[in-house]
């Protein structure tokens, strides 16, 4: 089981994927915009963070930056972009995220991007 943090002002998107993850086992926290995940991620101490991009008081990237540059949250925390387009691919890795979703093959690719980035912790006990 792993804690995953979802930051999402979409309430649906962060259902869908909230349903998939809890039904796998994880525990899942929700933040509503930049401010809420960083806020989250500090008390919460998440195995993985899913971070929209467009969200209100910091946008995804600001928050990403942030996430990284702060000394509290692990270096090797893998942050995935949740995105309803194909993003620059530099960008992603400019702001320190380990990868993106899109949203419209979400629930398809969340078992492997799962895996890839929690390892065992893909898997409930």
């Amino acid at each position: 089981m792993a804690r995953i943090l979802i930051a999402d002002d979409d309430s649906s998107s962060y259902d869908v994927l909230s349903v998939a993850l809890t039904a796998e086992g994880h525990q899942v926290f929700y933040a509503a915009n930049g401010q809420e995940a960083l806020d989250m991620a500090t008390e919460t101490e998440p195995d993985l963070v899913f971070l929209d991009v467009m969200m209100p008081v910091f946008d995804g990237y600001e928050t990403c930056e942030r996430l990284r540059n702060n000394p509290d949250i692990p270096a090797n925390l893998p942050i995935v972009f949740l995105t309803s387009t194909e993003e620059d691919r530099g960008k992603i890795e400019k702001v320190g995220a380990s990868d993106y979703l899109t949203k419209r093959h979400m629930i398809g690719d969340l078992q492997d991007m799962l895996v890839k980035h929690l390892g065992p912790k893909a898997f409930s006990d």
